[in-house]
């Protein structure tokens, strides 16, 4: 019974892995993913209890990871979060569009603008030691939202800020660096990088670009967009 426990607990491995570089952000994978990392964890209690060491080596890493996720977390600097969250958002310029996906092997137009600020909340929890930022990255992970959604402020995460006719006769004075911007039809939206660039996962060019305006040629940048921004990053 044991060889066959084995056996499974095996297969979950690379079951994990998988699940976590698929590109598509759902609810199934992501209950996916969460239950075969559970049964890989409970795996290496099991497999490994006649070893006091492990064991006791893997209760503590348990224990600190769960200790720093319910700390209470504390005040950020929004500036260096907008900073870092434009950072991450050029490290997709290039990436395949796929529609659903939320990684560096497929992405469309909501999962990147969630995936950057994912990515920023993370790096920036861990050089600043803040978990408030990881528990924010992980309910933005946990809660996808499309483009639409994000239109709509959803789950208070974003806030309305203005309308546009276009982008490109949008005044950049208006903006910040991090803001994202919600075609009227809900159907795409794109983020201000700063210097009057956008990036965007195109889904005509099947991939995510970054713009310059004024742009006559793309047609997003001539429809009706509303601007918002995420509320983590408001200075207000």
């Amino acid at each position: 019974m044991q060889k066959v426990l084995f056996r499974y607990w095996i297969i979950l491995w690379p079951v994990a892995a998988c699940l976590f570089l698929y590109p598509i952000n759902s609810l199934p994978i992501r209950v996916g993913l969460l239950a075969s990392m559970l049964g890989v964890w409970s795996g290496c209690f099991f497999f490994g209890r006649r070893q006091k060491f492990f064991c006791a080596a893997l209760l503590s890493l348990t224990l600190l990871v769960v200790g720093f996720l319910v700390c209470p977390g504390r005040d950020y600097d929004r500036k260096q979060l907008r900073e870092a969250y434009v950072h991450a958002l050029r490290s997709y310029e290039g990436t395949r569009y796929i529609w659903g996906g939320e990684n560096k092997f497929g992405i469309d137009c909501s999962g990147l603008v969630r995936a950057g600020l994912i990515k920023a909340n993370f790096r920036a929890s861990l050089r600043t030691f803040n978990p408030k930022l990881t528990r924010f990255a992980l309910s933005l992970w946990w809660h996808g939202a499309s483009a639409e959604a994000l239109g709509q402020e959803y789950r208070h995460q974003t806030k309305h800020l203005l309308p546009a006719t276009s982008i490109n006769e949008l005044g950049q004075n208006k903006i910040l660096p991090g803001d994202i911007a919600v075609t009227a039809s809900g159907v795409h939206v794109m983020a201000y990088l700063g210097n009057g660039e956008w990036i965007e996962a195109d889904p005509d060019l099947k991939k995510v670009i970054i713009v310059q305006v004024p742009e006559r040629k793309n047609p997003w940048f001539q429809e009706a967009f509303k601007i918002l921004r995420w509320r983590e990053l408001d200075m207000e």
